[in-house]
């Protein structure tokens, strides 16, 4: 009889530590979750944007605007120059590091690979220029654009009415 009271008290023994161990681990999870709650946060900021909705600043509205001046040529690709011209306007003109520049445009590149008409660019990005620079910022950003467009060989009419377009909206049109 002894021996099956022994036996029913480690069952208990077990069972009981086996409950603070699961409560122990939930205590745990709940420390981590709160730990990563600025992060999550963040995450669920973005969730559900796509595109060019992830863009935040000028300087990446800038670089998705002379990425789409360069996708608008005859082949709708990007080429080594024009990636240079690129990076290059953003260290001059935007003070930038080297890696940073390098890294800010593969973002918008790979953030706006996908779309198909890089014309579509010009509203959404207007919509954050417009109210963070100034008329001397739109100028200088209109001659990267344009500079980006004649890199390799003469601008082609969509690039040209692409920056005419970017120029107008901006109020800078001559």
């Amino acid at each position: 009889m002894h021996i099956l009271a022994l036996i029913t008290t480690i069952a208990m023994a077990i069972f009981w530590v086996s409950r603070a161990a699961r409560g122990s681990r939930d205590i745990i999870d709940a420390a981590h979750e709160i730990k990563n709650l600025p992060r999550n946060r963040k995450f669920q900021k973005a969730f559900g944007k796509t595109g060019y909705d992830l863009v935040e600043t000028p300087i990446e509205a800038a670089t998705v605007l002379m990425i789409s001046t360069a996708r608008l040529d005859n082949l709708r690709e990007i080429s080594a120059a024009e990636i240079a011209a690129i990076t290059l306007e953003l260290e001059t003109h935007m003070h930038l590091d080297i890696d940073i520049a390098d890294g800010i445009f593969r973002q918008m590149q790979n953030l706006t690979q996908q779309i198909t008409l890089p014309e579509s660019a010009l509203f959404p990005m207007l919509d954050i220029l417009k109210s963070n620079i100034s008329r001397d910022d739109a100028f200088q950003l209109a001659a990267m654009m344009e500079r980006v467009a004649s890199c390799e060989k003469s601008a082609t009419h969509e690039q040209l009415d692409f920056i005419r377009r970017f120029k107008n909206r901006m109020g800078i049109l001559n």
